[in-house]
C-alpha cells in the first residue's frame, strides 16, 4: 500500500496484490490494485506517480506486472498504455479474479507489462 501526501494531507492511495496461482485466464503474478486520488488532485500526476512507484517495486521482484480494469475506464486505460508504463491488453472477460464489471454488464480487460 502506498500513500501520496501533500502538505500533510493524504491525496492518493494505491496498492499491489501478489496472486501466487493462476485463476482462469488470469496468470499468477504481481497485480496493480486500485488507485484512489482525491478529486482536487486528479489529472495532476498523483496516479501516475503512485503507479510508477508500484511498478518499480514489482520490477525489483518480477519481470511482469498485471492490472485489470473495466472496459469503460478510459482514464486508467490511457494512463497505463500511453505514459510509458507499457501495458498491453491480453484478455477480455466478464470476470477476472472474482471481480465483475457493472454487475456483469461490462467486460474487464487484463493488461500485462514486461520490464
Amino acid at each position: 500500500m502506498l500513500v501520496a501526501v501533500t502538505q500533510g494531507e493524504v491525496v492518493g492511495v494505491a496498492k499491489t496484490h501478489l496472486h501466487p496461482h493462476p485463476d482462469g485466464g488470469a496468470p499468477a503474478g504481481h497485480y496493480l490494485g486500485g488507485v484512489v486520488v482525491a478529486p482536487g488532485f486528479r489529472r495532476r500526476g498523483v496516479g501516475s506517480a503512485l503507479t510508477r512507484t508500484r511498478l518499480e517495486w514489482i520490477w525489483s521482484r518480477a519481470s511482469t506486472a498485471y492490472y485489470f480494469t473495466n472496459e469503460h475506464n478510459t482514464a486508467s486505460i490511457r494512463m497505463h498504455e500511453t505514459l510509458g508504463f507499457g501495458f498491453r491488453p491480453v484478455v477480455r472477460s466478464s470476470m477476472i479474479r472474482g471481480v465483475t464489471a457493472d454487475d456483469g454488464r461490462s467486460e474487464l480487460i487484463l493488461f500485462e507489462a514486461s520490464r
